[in-house]
């Protein structure tokens, strides 16, 4: 049974992205879709520390993690869009991206290729930029004299800059293939 404790902690980081939705866009509360994002993102530490822990490692936690990754950011820079907390040019192009991600991990997966997607750095910094534009933007409220929009939205762009940095990088490197 410890083995599906990882993958149940990604799952339920999956299922955060709509209940941020409906907090944002029905509810109108932003600071609680902010803590919910906020504890969101910590389950993505922790699923992985607790596969280690548990030594308790699944197939499915390896397509489960992106995907749940994507569903709540994807949730949330639709949300964000919505209730025009966030630049609508800029949402729809971060969900776009994973529209095109997606559809290459369908395409990979179609074929029956193994292939292994080794991180790339403008990848792994581009995350830890969606994250605090994401967590800036859903927080939204005013602090100390600062335009928190404009912050988050130089962020999510800065984001999306990098993603298409990774993009290229996989399009010349391309996957390596899995032994």
């Amino acid at each position: 049974m410890r083995r599906y404790v990882p993958n149940a902690i990604t799952i339920s980081r999956g299922l955060c992205g709509p209940l941020v939705v409906y907090l944002l866009v029905g509810l109108n509360e932003n600071l609680i879709a902010f803590w919910t994002f906020l504890f969101a993102m910590v389950t993505d530490l922790l699923d992985g520390f607790a596969a280690r822990l548990l030594n308790a490692f699944h197939p499915a936690g390896l397509w489960l993690d992106p995907l749940a990754d994507k569903v709540l950011t994807d949730c949330c820079w639709i949300a964000l869009g919505w209730v025009g907390y966030a630049p609508v040019w800029l949402c729809a192009a971060m969900v776009l991206r994973d529209v095109i991600v997606m559809s290459g991990w369908a395409f990979v997966w179609a074929r029956g290729l193994k292939l292994q997607w080794t991180p790339r750095p403008a990848g792994q910094v581009m995350v830890s930029f969606e994250a605090v534009a994401l967590c800036v933007l859903l927080f939204h409220g005013p602090y100390l004299n600062t335009h928190w929009p404009t912050v988050g939205t130089v962020l999510g762009t800065i984001s999306l800059v990098l993603s298409l940095i990774s993009l290229l990088e996989y399009a010349l490197v391309g996957p390596e293939a899995a032994s």
